[in-house]
């Protein structure tokens, strides 16, 4: 298993403002956009950021994750966690592909993404 990418979580309930301000600051335009409707969450990317908006009752079980990280192979990281007894929070399908929410010793808490071929 390989970490292939990584996000850095910025969390809004002004969208369209704060993705404008990303891609000023990272000096390029919008990655993609969707919506999360059963959480009430829309999300944008303008890399290395993944925002996150919707309002702060939404917002609020999102707030603790730390990053989002791809990998190339879903199976091999659930075996590697499965070895150093790492509790996966939530297991799911999302839009981008199959998605495991981690939370790891220290704390931190991590999606992690094995994103579908046609979103790398």
């Amino acid at each position: 298993m390989k970490i292939t990418d990584h996000f850095i979580p910025v969390f809004t309930n002004q969208l369209d403002t704060t993705v404008a301000y990303y891609e000023s600051l990272a000096n390029r335009p919008m990655d993609r956009r969707w919506d999360i409707p059963e959480a009430g969450l829309s999300l944008a990317t303008v890399y290395p950021y993944v925002i996150v908006s919707g309002s702060p009752e939404a917002l609020e079980p999102a707030r603790s994750l730390r990053a989002v990280v791809y990998v190339d192979s879903m199976n091999e990281l659930k075996d590697v966690l499965k070895q150093q007894n790492t509790l996966i929070v939530r297991d799911q399908h999302g839009p981008i592909g199959p998605s495991i929410f981690v939370q790891h010793p220290d704390g931190s808490f991590i999606e992690y993404v094995e994103p579908a071929q046609a979103t790398v």
